[in-house]
């Protein structure tokens, strides 16, 4: 097996998934990304983290030679580096998406960008269906029912808030897309890094620019405004969320999957659905054009929603200007993971894989 088969076929064991494509469009992609050497070595680490020493004496090599070649790879986005709390550097491999793709943001161009939506086009609707989800719709809190008994895990600016260290980025989908030829009209550095740990944690990152919790809670602000839809990790407890990426449908890998199938609820939804007050509504249509799964419609100047196609995400009532749409509460959170650990293990588990040689 060649590294790049080799490479493909360990990220398709890790939770995250990356299937691959008749046409081989997932190794070209690797290939654009990878030297053999760095994908021969990629496909050997774990996802824990390890030392150098630990790597070195695993694969039988010489530890100056593969600590070179680890700091090369994390440079550029390939794999995992990081300080761990006991202050030993460690290095881990990464899933394909949410992870490698995203780190290639400043290394990306249009090559990459075209192999990119060639696999998207080919095979990755296969990651974007498995449960549970990649995302999570954080609703814009404005467009709450106030009498509801809300998580601070639905409103972005609590998690904005309890940060140690917050960045934000360029959108590497809006990027790629731009680099297509299909530029939209949405803010495009909207890409909200989090860490509940660590202070300082985005200094000296190249990709990541550090912020204030007032200019995130700004940039929020401003992406509601914009219309764009607050997504991250679909779990529980707010230690394991680490990003807030703010998304449209023409751009966002994801939401463009979830967009384009026949009931959007079932692979990325909130725990709400948007609902119409009759006394209140005019049938204006401002919220039709605001939303963007198509789940709203004018009827007898009535707006309806269709609780199939409904995510939740509360962009449509920011915009109503008569306050007639509000989210309701429409399933509890039950059934969704507590933490990373328990969302890798249920989507390991529906995607019949066993990652327990990459841990």
């Amino acid at each position: 097996m060649n590294p790049y088969e080799r490479l493909a076929s360990v990220l398709d064991k890790v939770p995250n998934g990356f299937p691959a494509t008749p046409g081989g469009e997932h190794l070209r992609l690797l290939e654009w990304i990878f030297t053999p050497e760095e994908a021969d070595l990629a496909s050997r680490l774990k996802l824990r983290g390890e030392t150098a020493d630990e790597i070195a004496v695993r694969l039988d090599v010489e530890r100056s030679e593969v600590i070179s070649r680890l700091e090369g790879m994390a440079g550029k986005g390939q794999i995992s580096a990081y300080d761990s709390r006991s202050g030993a550097r460690k290095y881990a491999l990464m899933p394909f998406v949410v992870g490698i793709y995203e780190e290639q943001l400043g290394r990306m161009n249009t090559e990459f960008a075209t192999l990119f939506e060639a696999y998207y086009n080919a095979g990755l609707d296969h990651v974007l269906n498995a449960q549970p989800s990649l995302f999570k719709v954080i609703p814009v809190n404005a467009s709450l029912d106030t009498t509801l008994a809300v998580h601070t895990i639905q409103k972005a600016e609590d998690l904005v808030m309890k940060a140690k260290s917050l960045g934000v980025r360029d959108c590497i989908c809006k990027v790629q897309q731009a680099l297509l030829g299909n530029e939209c009209s949405y803010p495009k550095t909207v890409c909200i890094l989090l860490n509940p740990r660590r202070e300082g944690a985005y200094r000296g990152d190249e990709l990541t620019r550090e912020i204030s919790r007032d200019e995130a809670l700004q940039l929020l602000r401003d992406a509601e405004k914009a219309g764009l839809i607050h997504c991250t990790l679909g779990v529980e407890s707010e230690s394991s969320i680490r990003y807030i990426c703010n998304c449209c449908t023409c751009c966002c890998g994801v939401l463009r999957g979830v967009a384009t199938s026949k009931r959007p609820r079932e692979v990325v939804r909130s725990e709400y659905l948007a609902g119409v007050d009759p006394d209140l509504c005019v049938g204006c249509a401002s919220c039709t054009d605001r939303c963007q799964m198509d789940a709203l419609e004018v009827v007898d100047s009535l707006c309806v929603v269709d609780s199939s196609r409904c995510i939740g995400c509360g962009v449509c009532a920011e915009s109503c200007p008569e306050g007639a749409i509000r989210l309701k509460m429409a399933s509890s959170s039950g059934g969704r993971p507590e933490d990373l650990m328990d969302w890798m293990v249920q989507r390991a588990m529906n995607r019949g894989v066993d990652p327990s040689e990459l841990l």
